[in-house]
């Protein structure tokens, strides 16, 4: 049953909350007393433990088995057709790039549990006796970023264990369970079976258009309702919806929150946001997630450089392009500190060195952005050319990829835009931050010598959950081998 493999223990609720998480902002929500561990009796009886509990979740957010990393990985190894390689030694991505995942894959199962782990956390959170604890204020920030979170999670989860979502279809292909109630005990555990994949986008619809309209456009480090805006556009964009994709990209970058940096290399490594960042999760020296740098890293002290980029993909580029500069003269010393330009010559030791690495992923320490400012031009400048009659915001299409390309120093186009230009322009700008396998999906377009609604560019319901939860039904590829 899912609720057995997030439950560690009937009598305890766990809240990894540790004290660095203090050092990330002045907002009040930490400033809170650091917690392992809180009776489940007591654990959310006044507003410090319930403000403690969402910091945890964005903890649990942050894990390398979901947005810390794993779904970054998904994708781009799925996606992959030759601009990529890797070149490390674990089972786990070998099979995904593969196209071959095995239902015993410990990175799948893991995901399940953490993401089941986070939704849990989610779903006590929005329990209306907890929420009735808290005042109004604070009872609508506990709210929305808790369905912010959980909302994002049951979209994630959709798209990978679950057939791509088609425009106009009934979609009723199996998704993953919707599970929306929380489970304190072992007792309140039930088996259930998975929802499809309409039903799963509407879940995530709803929890984010709620989350949207309760949280603040400003909330420090935490999910803002631009967040949600952004969040609510790539979910409009998968479902082919273009006019709310338009809507939520424009309201975000209508809001004047936020500005593209100077140069794309300066939107990645960075200790605190940037002025590009809409949602990023928080690391520092004393609490990180460092395995986006592990795996893409080949730097002193940093990186095995398993996921090394080739030449083919940085020939996509314009030679005046900033997105696709190579720095060649790198010495064994370098760190990230040392790297000028997207892409660097490897010099670590561990894996593999002196290949092509992407700056992008290049310190263990600085914070995991997942929405960027670029992202919602791209998205307005698709949405208005797929749906010339949504025609939302200031912008033409054309003028909105030229706004991304300006800042890169690439050529700025003078005709109108055509769609392959706009999808290129997606993956120079977008390139391995988990995009690609869902834009070319719903592209539907091939990877490889497999169709973009074949049955194993999703992955595998874990065995362990088919085990214990006869509810569950595999994946048809996965019980065929077809």
């Amino acid at each position: 049953m899912i609720m057995k493999n997030i439950i560690t223990n009937t009598k305890k609720l766990l809240l990894l909350v540790p004290v660095s998480m203090m050092l990330f902002s002045c907002n009040e929500k930490l400033d809170l007393m650091p917690k392992q561990s809180i009776d489940a009796e007591a654990a959310l009886t006044t507003p410090s433990n319930i403000k403690a509990t969402l910091v945890g979740a964005y903890l649990d957010g942050r894990s390398q088995w979901i947005f810390g990393t794993a779904f970054n990985e998904y994708s781009e190894l799925y996606a992959s057709t030759g601009d990529m390689l890797f070149l490390g030694t674990f089972e786990e991505p070998r099979e995904f790039i593969q196209k071959e995942a095995t239902v015993t894959n410990a990175y799948v199962e893991n995901t399940w549990i953490q993401a089941y782990k986070l939704i849990n956390t989610c779903n006590t959170l929005l329990d209306p006796e907890i929420l009735a604890i808290l005042d109004d204020a604070d009872r609508d920030l506990v709210e929305g970023e808790a369905r912010f979170l959980r909302g994002w999670t049951y979209f994630e989860l959709t798209r990978l264990f679950g057939l791509p979502y088609e425009a106009g279809a009934a979609n009723t292909q199996p998704a993953v369970p919707l599970v929306l109630t929380p489970t304190s005990d072992v007792a309140d555990a039930v088996s259930v079976p998975r929802n499809t994949v309409q039903e799963c986008y509407a879940q995530a619809l709803d929890d984010l258009t709620a989350a949207r309209d309760l949280l603040p456009e400003d909330n420090g480090v935490y999910a803002s309702s631009l967040a949600a805006s952004a969040i609510l556009a790539r979910v409009y964009l998968q479902m082919g919806n273009y006019a709310g994709a338009a809507g939520e990209a424009n309201n975000v970058i209508q809001s004047g929150m936020f500005a593209l940096t100077s140069t794309p290399l300066k939107a990645f490594n960075n200790s605190s946001n940037s002025t590009e960042d809409i949602f990023a999760f928080q690391n520092n020296v004393a609490s990180n997630n460092y395995w986006l740098a592990v795996m893409y890293a080949s730097l002193n002290g940093a990186g095995r450089g398993d996921y090394e980029i080739q030449q083919v993909f940085l020939d996509r580029f314009d030679p005046s392009d900033l997105r696709g500069m190579f720095q060649d003269n790198t010495e064994s010393s370098y760190t990230i500190a040392n790297i000028t330009m997207m892409y660097y010559r490897g010099v670590g030791t561990i894996v593999n060195s002196n290949g092509i690495n992407t700056s992008k992923w290049g310190s263990y320490y600085t914070n995991i952005n997942l929405i960027r400012l670029a992202e919602m031009y791209l998205i307005r400048a698709e949405a208005n050319f797929e749906d010339p009659g949504a025609d939302v915001g200031p912008n033409t299409p054309t003028q909105d990829i030229n706004v991304v390309r300006a800042r890169a120093n690439a050529p700025l186009y003078t005709a109108p835009v055509t769609r392959q230009q706009i999808r290129d322009e997606r993956y120079l700008e977008l390139c391995w931050e988990g995009f690609r396998l869902h834009d070319l999906k719903r592209w539907k377009q091939s990877i490889g010598e497999y169709a973009w609604n074949a049955g194993n560019l999703i992955l595998p319901i874990p065995f362990r959950e088919l085990q214990v939860n006869d509810l569950l039904e595999q994946n048809s590829w996965y019980s065929s081998g077809k």
